[in-house]
């Protein structure tokens, strides 16, 4: 009878210390899916600052791009003509004052919830201007900031949780 309870108490104790790391390993799993989360939030943060940041730098380099104009050779090179399209650049700052205000809103990229609004207009006039201007200009740097500019409002998109059409 002895040896019986003997070799229960030596089961027990063997499954005890097969358990210990199995329940300790469950503890550090939770703690790091809770360390994950926190950091994906603080990600996701810094790229929606960095993003909002992008927009502005991004629609500063069209507004250059659109005030430089395409310069048109007549007669074998005799007349130049520079053509500027005054309406998209118009569009172009709309969208940089939609852009600055989401970031005073948005205080930086810190403060989504307060700013949803100004990310809508921003959303709305970034695709309004990417439609305006892809197909018009044939000018690489206007397509690369455009570019620019459809990869940001994804990532704004994506943080406000809006449907970007395309």
């Amino acid at each position: 009878m002895r040896k019986n309870i003997l070799a229960r108490l030596i089961f027990t104790a063997a499954l005890l210390i097969l358990a210990l790391p199995i329940v300790s390993s469950a503890q550090i799993y939770n703690r790091r899916y809770d360390y994950d989360r926190n950091n994906y939030d603080q990600t996701d943060r810094r790229d929606v600052q960095q993003a909002i940041r992008q927009l502005d730098i991004s629609s500063a380099r069209l507004e250059n791009d659109l005030n430089y104009g395409r310069t048109r050779r007549v007669f074998g090179g005799i007349f130049q003509f520079r053509t500027v399209d005054t309406g998209a650049i118009d569009q172009v700052r709309d969208f940089r004052r939609a852009v600055r205000e989401l970031r005073m809103a948005s205080r930086g990229g810190f403060a989504l919830g307060a700013s949803v609004d100004e990310a809508r207009i921003v959303m709305d006039r970034g695709i309004q201007l990417d439609r305006t201007l892809r197909l018009r200009t044939g000018n690489g740097s206007v397509d690369a900031e455009l570019a620019d500019i459809r990869s940001s409002l994804h990532i704004i998109a994506d943080a406000y949780d809006l449907r970007m059409p395309y």
